[in-house]
């Protein structure tokens, strides 16, 4: 008797403490540079996430690795309640994919929270480039093998461009970068002649006629540049990669907890001013159930697995 009181006790002083939570200010990892454009993205949610949540939401951004580095600190950390992670799809499907020995299991070391949303990457090319739509850009490009160098400026970059080669059959020559940031100036400049850039500074070199935007990689067109098809209006459907983002805790937190954080974070992505100011980062806001998550996370590594295998890409 006494033991079946001991747990009625603890599971009503359980049930308090998650009724309580948060009772104090909780952290928010990046895996990003302050102002960069996914730390812009969190900056956006963090005031609304406070509000929602009645408790501070302070960032801290670890940079590093394009937030690889981030997810791998989380998994050596104590586990705790107040810790979670925003977390874009270069951490949990593209360095894991990308390694020999993954340094920490994205389905297995994380709680799943909720999806966060997808951001706009448009195809751009060089004014040089005798290309206004794809399908002329894939003529060109077999005209001239090995004549165009396309630029990387992260993981997801590389499959993109992997995807793009598989199906049109270019011959083109592969010139990496440290990010996007050191890229923009040689596409700028036709040291490269093309990338798949997320936006930013580089919308607006398209409006200004600095560079070209053939298609962008989402379902519909986007807002930003409306006359740029989508990558399947443009007539290559096989690339499929696509970046987003979502939220994240520790392995093993308690389900009550995940619900409550899942209601705020989806709560903060139907807010009208949010919506509104993540359209304007060409971010498309999109929550989810954690299980959404995990299914979204589980289905992009299989296919980056894939996608690395077939295109022979070397692994780290």
């Amino acid at each position: 008797m006494n033991k079946i009181f001991t747990g009625v006790v603890l599971l009503l002083l359980a049930g308090a403490a998650f009724a309580q939570y948060p009772n104090k200010p909780i952290r928010l990892i990046v895996g990003y540079t302050v102002g960069g454009g996914n730390d812009i993205i969190v900056r956006v949610l963090q005031a609304k996430l406070s509000e929602g949540l009645g408790q501070p939401v302070i960032v801290e951004n670890r940079p590093g690795a394009d937030s690889a580095l981030a997810a791998e600190q989380m998994t050596r950390m104590e586990p705790n309640d107040y810790t979670i992670m925003f977390a874009s799809n270069s951490a949990m499907t593209a360095a894991v994919a990308l390694r020999k020995e993954p340094r920490y299991d994205p389905l297995k070391d994380f709680s799943p929270i909720s999806m966060v949303g997808r951001a706009t990457v448009f195809f751009y090319v060089h004014p040089g480039v005798p290309a206004k739509n794809l399908q002329e850009f894939v003529a060109h490009a077999k005209a001239n093998p090995g004549k165009l160098n396309y630029g990387t400026g992260n993981p997801l970059s590389i499959l993109y461009n992997a995807q793009l080669i598989n199906a049109t059959r270019i011959d083109m020559v592969h010139v990496p970068y440290k990010g996007e940031g050191p890229l923009n100036p040689d596409i700028l400049t036709g040291r490269v002649q093309l990338a798949f850039l997320s936006t930013g500074t580089a919308v607006s070199y398209a409006k200004d006629g600095r560079l070209r935007a053939l298609a962008v990689l989402l379902k519909e067109r986007s807002p930003l540049l409306p006359e740029v098809p989508t990558i399947d209006e443009a007539g290559v459907p096989q690339v499929t990669v696509r970046q987003w983002a979502g939220v994240y805790g520790p392995p093993k937190m308690p389900r009550e907890i995940v619900e409550r954080l899942n209601k705020e974070v989806n709560a903060a992505l139907k807010r009208p001013d949010v919506l509104e100011k993540l359209q304007g980062y060409g971010y498309a806001a999109e929550g989810s159930t954690p299980e959404r998550l995990l299914e979204i996370n589980r289905d992009d590594l299989a296919l980056w697995r894939k996608l690395v295998r077939e295109a022979g890409i070397p692994l780290d």
